[in-house]
């Protein structure tokens, strides 16, 4: 048994298997009721729902597995090749966000390599200025534990998904299209939460030594791996947040 949270946290039992148990439900649930028609947010965008969930449930599946087990295998836990994919997986969180609320934003259909390109444009704000943020602390308070970094990133990204919620999302989707602003408001407020307990979290291990700081951890790690995807895929087909238009959701 893990001595602490700090180990049960760093263990393959949290880490992966933990995290896998809800996507795979999901994907089942997913295989069964594909290509089904009924309540959408916005019924044209159906297809692209079905799609992104499926992309994105593999790919919270792979992020933990790829940097833990399988880079252990490997011999490349340590070093430059485990950063790599451990920023890649970090980007592909965040880029699925900006191209879910930038693809639904527009009411008429755009092209998804388009789409995709702002998205991905998007992604790399929070990186940037991440980086800047903790290069700058450190010049004014000196050293500064490793993990820092990733403190400034959860504080940048929740602000952006704040400002995605508050701002973006008010200027991009016309108040005609009710559904779809609540629709992703819920959304971008979502991932606000989890990045807020992310950072509590990292707060409570830096600044005081906690070991409750990891117990914390492993919820914000759930609603980002495990939960995410089912979610905003649930909310999409739910009638809470359905349009009133099912004209096109019958050929879906």
């Amino acid at each position: 048994m893990p001595e602490s949270w700090r180990d049960l946290y760093r263990s393959d039992l949290q880490a992966v298997w933990a995290v896998w148990l809800v996507p795979v439900l999901f994907l089942l649930h997913l295989g069964r009721t594909w290509g089904r028609s009924g309540p959408a947010v916005e019924p044209r965008a159906a297809r692209f729902m079905r799609a992104y969930a499926l992309v994105f449930a593999v790919e919270t599946m792979l992020d933990p597995f790829a940097g833990g087990p399988v880079l252990r295998w490997l011999g490349a836990a340590d070093g430059t090749v485990a950063t790599a994919v451990m920023v890649a997986f970090v980007l592909l969180g965040d880029f699925r966000v900006f191209l879910l609320v930038l693809f639904l934003a527009t009411p008429e259909p755009r092209r998804l390599p388009r789409v995709a390109g702002e998205a991905a444009l998007w992604t790399l704000v929070v990186p940037l200025i991440a980086a800047a943020g903790d290069a700058g602390l450190r010049v004014l308070a000196g050293d500064l534990p490793s993990q820092s970094i990733w403190l400034v990133y959860e504080l940048a990204f929740l602000v952006m998904a704040l400002v995605l919620r508050s701002l973006v999302v008010p200027a991009r989707v016309a108040a005609k299209r009710v559904h779809v602003r609540a629709y992703l408001r819920a959304v971008t407020g979502y991932v606000a939460v989890y990045y807020a307990l992310w950072a509590l979290a990292d707060v409570l291990i830096m600044g005081g030594g906690f070991d409750a700081g990891w117990a914390l951890r492993i919820l914000p790690n759930q609603l980002y791996y495990a939960f995410y995807v089912p979610l905003v895929y649930g909310l999409f087909f739910s009638r809470r947040y359905a349009s009133t238009s099912t004209a096109t959701q019958a050929s879906r």
